[in-house]
């Protein structure tokens, strides 16, 4: 009887063992396939909006991590490029010098605490117990930086986390480089060639943008058309080599008086655009005062003794609250809208 309850025991010990190795195997498996999906989202992603709501919200699910943050490097990416991306939490752009002054080694580096932090990787308003943070390389030059904290301070196990981030940082290299390369491309075949400001197809691609935020994210903007009175008579006065100087210098001058941020452009001869993202219309007076101010600058510094007058048109998220997202409101319809303010202004 002893020798069965000894067979009966260590098979039960075994068996729990077996049990104990299959468990993680599973875990493991599952990891495995979590990571697959964070990967593919990763070079599937088309935007930085993409990554913001997937891969890197997927990281924070599947692997239970408290937040997932990309870092961009400012330097090597042109952030205006990317569109307007200030709504995103999860996706900061930063100089060349925070990578360089935090990654010694071009490696990984994990931590418990604040141990090593630098302030612009310091979430100052969470609470984080650890961190793993990985160098996005392209070239030999870090391009980006991905960044996991977890309120658990023994979250991350040295090497075995080591070979997950740097997989995962590859493929946001490859992916990174693609979105950037794509969306330059797009943009150059959406710029007016005379004002070097964005051209018609652009606007309505803007627009159409800006009304996504705002009923996804209630993310207000302003919408506004300048039509220029008489630019025909800088044309008739000095010519039409001129009169593109004038558009040129113009367009110039936009870019250096409004934000960053703010979208401008050319939509027909002689109307310009403005796109003001995280504005309610409140500053509507100081935005046409300060296009007459622009255009009257423009003619100073080109020597045109010309007086041009400017009607304006305009709409902010009051003028579209009626709406719904269900109502399928396009730009076509925040054009009309504003046009027609414009003919009413004339």
């Amino acid at each position: 009887m002893g020798k069965v309850n000894n067979i009966l025991k260590e098979n039960g010990e075994l068996k729990s063992e077996l049990e104990g190795i299959l468990g993680l195997v599973k875990e493991n498996e599952a990891k495995y396939e979590g990571f697959k999906v964070v990967e593919y989202a990763f070079l599937m992603s088309e935007s930085l909006e993409d990554y913001s709501e997937k891969p890197l919200k997927y990281l924070e699910e599947i692997f239970s991590i408290d937040r997932a943050l990309l870092f961009v490097n400012n330097e090597v990416f042109e952030e205006e490029v990317f569109g307007e991306i200030d709504y995103l939490d999860n996706i900061i752009f930063t100089e060349e010098k925070t990578f360089r002054y935090f990654y010694l080694e071009k490696r990984p580096y994990c931590d418990s605490g604040k141990t090593n932090m630098i302030k612009e990787f310091d979430l100052k308003n969470d609470d984080f117990g650890s961190y793993l943070f990985s160098p996005v390389i392209e070239n030999n030059k870090i391009i980006a930086s991905l960044n996991l904290y977890s309120k658990d301070p023994s979250r991350f196990d040295g090497e075995s986390s080591f070979d997950f981030i740097r997989d995962l940082s590859f493929k946001i290299s490859v992916s990174l480089r693609k979105i950037y390369d794509s969306l330059k491309l797009y943009r150059q075949s959406r710029v007016d060639m005379v004002s070097k400001t964005y051209n018609t197809l652009a606007m309505y691609e803007f627009l159409n943008q800006a009304l996504h935020r705002y009923f996804r994210y209630d993310c207000p903007f302003d919408f506004y058309l300048f039509e220029i009175d008489d630019l025909k008579k800088i044309v008739d006065e000095y010519g039409h080599r001129a009169g593109d100087k004038f558009i040129r210098n113009l367009g110039s001058l936009m870019y250096e008086n409004f934000r960053k941020s703010d979208v401008i452009g050319r939509f027909g001869r002689d109307v310009f655009y403005l796109i003001m993202t995280h504005s309610d219309g409140s500053a509507y007076d100081d935005i046409a005062h300060k296009f007459k101010q622009i255009l009257q600058n423009v003619c100073k510094e080109n020597g045109f003794d010309t007086d041009l007058g400017v009607v304006t048109g305009h709409t902010d998220a009051s003028g579209i609250s009626s709406f719904t997202e269900n109502e399928k409101l396009c730009s076509e319809d925040i054009l009309n809208i504003v046009d027609e303010l414009l003919s009413k202004n004339r």
